[in-house]
């Protein structure tokens, strides 16, 4: 048995304490993140929450470089919260940077901060010409919908190929890539998880009785053409006008916010309807509305109707790329198959600016002609909900076991660190 002095033994932690802390120095990785955040949507909803929780999972130097303008207030008081530096690549002091200069500003922060991985947040750009500046860096590209708007002779197919890692954020996120682009090389799919400030519901929802109160119906995300909640609105005009009481909620802003007041005013129903712009906490909107309603043209997973579930809420939603993958049909709500004409949204109301070209057929496992839900058919799908009540309890129930089992912000977290 070999006994220490006691000035030898802290000689001996002070070495293991440096040992330690150098490991965990040579083990910190360097991660720069290329996105836009001066929108409420999802990816900026998943970066956030994932700059939250890396400290916890793995620590890493996280560099931000936004590509639009400033972060939305939304997000401002968060991400003040987190150690990481942020630059913004078009703009300095409210001035908009000239092109040229655009480009030695992004080649000054990759020298800087040296990162081991560049994360392109839903970006399509030129993957080469980064590789060009960082020679030494993975460049890893995350799909959350942007390339449902390339065509399919876009050049971004053979730019895919100067990726070293591509994430998807659900099976139709995949599927759309490799039948688009002819995709070969290995696509990790990393699903959006459940927020932890979305807290799940202690119970079920009972089902609503019209004789007591109104149907309350909710739509969250944002206000923007492809989200299609113009067709929400003629579906609440519909059961208006069969004389069922009903109230809409959307939670949300965008810029299609004022065609949907006025088209809403335009039916007649703006009084039932209520924008209620973006929340902070959600789950209270989701406990006091009976049903979510996704009526989307593209949605590459669905945040919103997982969401939902977590509050035992039942969801309606379209039956089209990844929200088959969070809506289960007839278990947790409905999946409505699209079967107008695209051409026909300018007649609710709708607006065809920046829809996509093609989007992903679950059923048949290939890419199609995007269509819209009938808003008729909405209608008879909430009035058959209202109408039996069993079906909506075991809806209810059905949603709040499975989204109970969806990932956590934290394995979210882990399982993306693990692809960078």
């Amino acid at each position: 048995m070999i006994l220490l002095s006691r000035s030898s033994f802290v000689n001996w932690v002070y070495v293991k304490c440096l040992y330690v802390v150098k490991s965990m120095a040579m083990n910190r990785h360097s991660l720069l993140h290329l996105l836009n955040l001066d929108a409420v949507g999802g990816v900026e909803e998943l970066f956030t929450h994932f700059l939250e929780r890396s400290p916890s999972v793995q620590p890493c130097d996280h560099h931000i470089l936004v590509t639009g303008k400033k972060p939305h207030r939304f997000f401002q008081t968060r991400l003040s919260q987190c150690k990481k530096s942020l630059t913004q690549e078009k703009y300095c002091c409210g001035l908009k940077i000239p092109t040229w200069l655009r480009e030695r500003r992004r080649k000054r922060l990759i020298a800087s901060c040296k990162p081991d991985a560049i994360v392109l947040w839903n970006r399509l750009e030129s993957f080469k010409q980064l590789k060009k500046i960082a020679p030494s860096s993975r460049i890893v590209y995350y799909e959350h919908g942007a390339s449902w708007y390339e065509p399919q002779n876009s050049p971004c197919k053979e730019a895919l190929k100067d990726v070293d890692t591509i994430i998807a954020n659900s099976h139709a996120a995949k599927r759309l890539l490799q039948l688009k682009w002819d995709i070969t090389s290995p696509i990790h799919v990393v699903e959006n998880p459940l927020k932890a400030d979305v807290l799940a519901a202690k119970a079920p929802k009972r089902a609503p009785s019209l004789t007591k109160k109104a149907l309350h119906i909710g739509f969250a995300g944002r206000l923007i053409p492809l989200k299609g909640v113009t067709l929400l609105l003629h579906a609440v005009n519909i059961l208006h006008k069969r004389g069922v009481p009903v109230e809409l909620s959307i939670a949300g802003d965008g810029e299609d916010k004022v065609r949907l007041q006025q088209e809403a005013k335009r039916l007649g129903i703006d009084e039932r309807v209520h924008f209620v712009g973006c929340i902070p906490n959600i789950s209270q909107f989701y406990g006091k509305i009976d049903l979510l309603v996704v009526p989307s043209i593209r949605e590459p997973l669905g945040l919103v109707a997982q969401e939902a579930a977590l509050s035992a809420c039942p969801v309606l939603a379209s039956l089209v790329d990844g929200l088959p993958e969070v809506v289960l049909h007839g278990k947790t709500g409905y999946c409505l198959a699209p079967t107008l004409d695209i051409a026909q949204y300018g007649s609710f109301g709708g607006s065809h600016k920046q829809l996509p070209d093609t989007v992903y057929d679950p059923i048949t496992d290939s890419l199609s002609k995007p269509k819209i839900v009938d808003p008729a058919v909405i209608a008879e799908h909430i009035e058959k909900l209202v109408e039996n009540p069993f079906t909506y309890e075991a809806l209810s129930k059905q949603a709040l076991a499975f989204a109970k089992g969806r990932p956590t912000t934290m394995q979210y977290t882990q399982a993306l660190l693990n692809c960078l």
